[in-house]
């Protein structure tokens, strides 16, 4: 592949990194699929990462702001998605370490609150088992799920 069309191929990235956060794995595998091969990807990589178009830290401080504000995930489930984007740990401890522990307890709260309207169970230990599981695959911990689901019932 020639300068003109790694050039042109970097353009494009940048341009896609203008619009929005991407991680490095996301990048990769955009520029895979536009037929790139591995050195021809890195080379980019390093430049998109010099110029500052890619940056790890900002875009785990986008997406957990975004995860856990607007979409209500909670800490497990941000853990995991980032882990799957290849982040290093280090900056998932970072951006996590931002949110705050007694926001997130008031949302799964509300959230159980609002499932618990819509829930039906032949029992009051079935319903609360379909709370405990939706508030655990909305990523929220354990502790934290019973906790709340025992206040809701118990209150």
């Amino acid at each position: 592949m020639d300068v003109s069309e790694l050039n042109r191929h970097l353009i494009w990235a940048e341009r896609l990194c203008s619009r929005r956060e991407y991680c490095g794995q996301e990048l990769r595998m955009k520029l895979k699929a536009k037929g790139l091969d591995g050195p021809q990807i890195e080379e980019l990589m390093v430049t998109l990462r010099e110029r500052n178009f890619i940056n790890e830290e900002r875009y785990v401080r986008a997406f957990v702001h975004d995860k856990s504000k607007l979409q209500g995930w909670g800490v497990e489930k941000i853990r995991y998605a980032l882990r799957a984007k290849q982040i290093p740990e280090v900056l998932i401890r970072e951006g996590l370490g931002g949110i705050d522990t007694d926001e997130q307890r008031e949302r799964l709260r509300r959230l159980l609150e609002v499932k618990n309207r819509s829930v039906k169970g032949a029992s009051v230990a079935d319903v609360r088992a379909k709370l405990i599981r939706f508030g655990l695959a909305r990523g929220f911990s354990y502790e934290d799920v019973m906790t709340e689901t025992k206040m809701l019932y118990f209150e």
